[in-house]
């Protein structure tokens, strides 16, 4: 292991950075083991660089309208696309749908033996602990149940926000470590920071349900037919029952 990639660990695992920190806090304990590190290894020898192009001279189809998203986004969108789910073609619309009302470590950080709350959070908000909170400006606003542009729900431990910003002082050191580094360096650092994140994230029954669901709908400024419509959600319904790739699909079945 080099030198500066040991420092930077050790930056990481720092009592007084952490503490100020929930994901590096609760993430520390889980250290990475070695199929951590060859999964982080064959995922870095396969990484492409995405290449994004647009057909010239083809309008939207449908009406385009201000985008909600900040210019704030959390450490994630380093590496990852703003939809990053791809594997599933089944499902893959629908998660990304999500990731634009849900923080990322919502569903996929999941450290062990932890409970957090979970809250509103808004993205802009020039301290990333204040959380967004509803706001009646009018018909829309008080219709919808995100209560501004750029909030998502995101889990808090201990009143903070568990994630990490890209415009904190760690995330640029993360990203200077991963563009100078060597392929250990790499390696290390990618199993550390995703040594608490689960790959397959939540199922959609952890939410999409009546009883015992992660998120308390009401708490997060839903009325009573808000939260019974996403407890409910046919969509929901319809792929928990789809679990295999090989499995077909009937569109009838959404009305079961």
């Amino acid at each position: 292991m080099s030198m500066r990639l040991l420092a930077f660990l050790l930056v990481l695992s720092a009592p007084s950075v952490a503490a100020d920190n929930p994901y590096l806090s609760l993430g520390r304990a889980t250290a990475p083991d070695a199929e951590m590190l060859r999964e982080a290894g064959r995922q870095i020898d396969h990484y492409r660089e995405p290449k994004i192009t647009e057909l010239p001279g083809v309008p939207p189809f449908h009406k385009r309208t201000a985008d909600p998203e900040t210019d704030r986004q959390p450490l994630c969108r380093v590496c990852h696309a703003a939809l990053p789910h791809r594997e599933s073609v089944r499902k893959r619309g629908f998660l990304n749908m999500h990731a634009r009302y849900i923080a990322c470590e919502t569903c996929h950080f999941q450290p062990r033996g932890v409970s957090f709350a979970y809250r509103w959070l808004d993205y802009g908000a020039p301290d990333c602990c204040e959380p967004a909170r509803a706001e009646d400006t009018g018909r829309e606003a008080a219709s919808s149940l995100v209560p501004r542009p750029g909030a998502r729900i995101a889990p808090f431990y201990r009143g903070r926000p568990a994630l990490l910003f890209e415009d904190d002082p760690l995330a640029a050191q993360i990203r200077k470590t991963w563009k100078e580094g060597g392929r250990e360096e790499k390696v290390r650092l990618k199993a550390r920071l995703h040594a608490s994140l689960k790959k397959d994230g939540l199922r959609c029954a952890d939410c999409h349900r009546r009883k015992q669901t992660l998120l308390d709908w009401k708490a997060l400024n839903a009325s009573e037919r808000q939260a019974r419509a996403i407890e409910d959600n046919a969509i929901a319904r319809f792929f928990a029952r789809y679990t295999h790739k090989d499995q077909r699909l009937r569109m009838t079945e959404l009305l079961r």
